[in-house]
């Protein structure tokens, strides 16, 4: 891919509170140094990949960006970073003020939007057949208050096959949760492809909602 404007973007966003964590779990490391180094190889890591559209025909770009981050912060650290560390650094990171904008100015409660969004998830199907793209099905709920959507394939999955990080995708699942959370929703599923299931099953309820009740007592 090329580092495009979606790339630098997400360095932006994510860099200052990844750092800053670092600077407190690590206080024997030269972070500055280390900065500098996950940055060159975030771009290389960007380069290595195929194209799967740009973020406004393709969203998910930009998750595919910040995974990429997040794998290039974890190789290029001086000592081996822990999964722990490493999963607090995934939790910390969806708190940058970026990141929270952009998820909170959501509103996927509306069928008029879950329709919008299964339409739009096939054009960014059609995008690449790359393994680092998705292949994502919205189903519109029964009202505005719920929808599923499937994840056929993950982009996140592929690229940690390519890094030989796999290991490390299931931490990245974890912002599904506070990004949907973030949104007023609550996202229950059953099984992901990151850690062997055959796809990505989300529901997605609003909080409050008689769906979300039905859930609690399920």
């Amino acid at each position: 891919m090329k580092y495009s404007y979606c790339e630098k973007l997400m360095w932006l966003a994510m860099n200052g509170v990844i750092f800053k964590l670092l600077e407190e779990k690590t206080p024997d490391v030269d972070c500055k140094q280390w900065k500098k180094k996950s940055k060159e190889r975030y771009k290389q890591i960007i380069s290595e990949l195929d194209e799967i559209g740009d973020m406004m025909k393709n969203p998910l770009r930009v998750s595919l960006s910040g995974g990429a981050v997040w794998m290039a912060v974890y190789e290029t650290a001086p000592n081996k970073m822990s999964e722990k560390l490493f999963s607090e650094m995934v939790t910390a990171t969806m708190g940058a003020p970026i990141i929270k904008k952009a998820f909170s100015g959501k509103n996927p409660f509306s069928l008029d939007y879950q329709k919008k969004k299964a339409e739009k998830d096939k054009i960014a199907n059609g995008m690449s057949s790359s393994p680092y793209n998705w292949v994502t099905e919205t189903i519109p709920g029964r009202d505005g208050d719920e929808y599923t959507t499937i994840y056929r394939q993950c982009g996140l999955c592929g690229l940690g096959r390519k890094l030989g990080h796999s290991e490390l995708v299931p931490y990245m699942c974890q912002m599904d949760y506070i990004s949907v959370d973030m949104m007023g929703g609550v996202l229950h599923r059953t099984k992901t492809l990151a850690t062997g299931g055959d796809c990505c099953d989300f529901y997605v309820c609003k909080k409050g909602s008689k769906w979300d009740t039905t859930e609690k007592n399920r």
